[in-house]
């Protein structure tokens, strides 16, 4: 009976190991958008990002998405610009001083071999489902999670109709995911 126990203990510990809390490192993680602006690729970044990931090397439908990223680092390059996206405007980070993703949802697509991962995005207090692909690869200090989706800014109530600015918005994302 003794041994049982040990070997229940010891599978629950090697569980542990290979599927592991993280949390992403903002200082070499990347987010970037890009949206038409007078029909011209217009590039920005997000910074501030935190929250809990739990990655599982052997089985990806295991992994779990906890994140947020601070509103008031939106960073076009143009101060002026970045000052209008953060009025009530836009993003109105006063009031909504973050944007959140949860996953709800992770599989693996057997035709690609792609981790699919479904979640609740929250922009402005707007909570709309979206689904992506990404990646992972192990680094030496980590994890490096790769992928981009697309939304539509005005589904989350991100500044209203224009002939000006596309309501499309491509997002990559670049997260390293350490201990």
């Amino acid at each position: 009976m003794k041994g049982i126990i040990l070997l229940i203990i010891c599978f629950m510990l090697f569980i542990q190991v290979k599927a592991q809390m993280l949390h992403p490192d903002d200082e070499a993680s990347n987010i970037h958008f890009t949206i038409k602006n007078f029909g011209i690729n217009t590039l920005g970044t997000l910074k501030g990002l935190q929250g809990e990931m739990i990655i599982n090397e052997q089985d990806c439908t295991k992994d779990y998405f906890n994140v947020t990223v601070e509103v008031a680092t939106v960073n076009t390059g143009i101060t002026a610009r970045d000052h209008h996206l953060r009025s009530s405007d836009y993003f109105d980070v006063e009031k909504f001083p973050k944007i959140q993703f949860t996953s709800t949802n992770i599989y693996k697509n057997t035709a690609d071999g792609m981790c699919w991962v479904t979640g609740k995005l929250v922009i402005k207090g707007i909570s709309k489902t979206i689904n992506f692909s990404f990646k992972v690869e192990p680094t030496s200090i980590g994890y490096r999670l790769q992928g981009q989706f697309t939304i539509n800014r005005l589904d989350f109530g991100v500044g209203s109709s224009s002939w000006v600015l596309a309501n499309t918005v491509l997002v990559q994302l670049n997260v390293l995911a350490v201990k």
